[in-house]
């Protein structure tokens, strides 16, 4: 996984851009344009943004499972009182802040001819390296994406052994005509917190943009 993020800060995250939103932007809001123009999202400005280059020093991060390799672009971010790398590789359960991400990936070959809204939304999240469980809450399809980019949204439950019901992560996520890219975008946070933050958590999973005309 170190390896991956090493690659990672070398391409993508490198021009990553970060700006704060100008002209008629909302100014209580930051936004990330992805370094290719494929994506961009908004967050609230008291939240922290990390790039691929940063995450090499805490890998493994949930919200970066392993598919072998292909990985074209990575940031996360989180909702915590200080910045702190330490934060996103904090398992959404144990989280009482939001932690999130979003991810660009290519679709092998293998992945391609199973890919359903189920494999879509766990492209997002690896609950398993902390040996917890993942429920599939309310996962619909997704109309607002166009020129035939299937996306899926809904919720994702962290569960423990005993199958009780410790996190929630909100998460979307999209793949391209041709089946080659898959775009994910996830937040959450133990489940008293994102019940607690729910709305801040929605908000900024929705802005997030997919640039379907490349």
């Amino acid at each position: 996984m170190r390896r991956l993020l090493r690659a990672l800060a070398s391409a993508a995250a490198l021009a990553a851009l970060l700006s704060a939103c100008g002209g008629g932007g909302n100014p209580d809001t930051i936004t990330y344009r992805d370094a290719e123009d494929r994506s961009l999202f908004e967050l609230p400005n008291d939240w922290h943004l990390y790039r691929a280059d940063e995450l090499v020093q805490v890998a493994p991060v949930p919200f970066l499972p392993d598919t072998g390799g292909n990985i074209v672009s990575f940031v996360a971010f989180d909702g915590a009182a200080g910045r702190n790398l330490g934060n996103v590789a904090l398992d959404a359960a144990a989280s009482e802040f939001p932690v999130g991400a979003q991810i660009i990936r290519r679709i092998s070959d293998t992945e391609r001819n199973d890919i359903s809204n189920r494999s879509m939304a766990l492209s997002a999240y690896n609950a398993y390296t902390a040996g917890l469980g993942v429920e599939m809450l309310n996962l619909v399809d997704d109309p607002s994406f166009d020129r035939n980019y299937d996306g899926i949204r809904g919720y994702l439950g962290v569960t423990l052994q005993d199958g009780s019901l410790e996190g929630v992560i909100y998460v979307r996520a999209v793949h391209n005509p041709d089946m080659t890219e898959l775009y994910s975008m996830a937040a959450g946070c133990s489940l008293d917190c994102f019940t607690r933050e729910r709305d801040v958590i929605e908000e900024a999973v929705n802005s997030w943009v997919v640039n379907t005309r490349r």
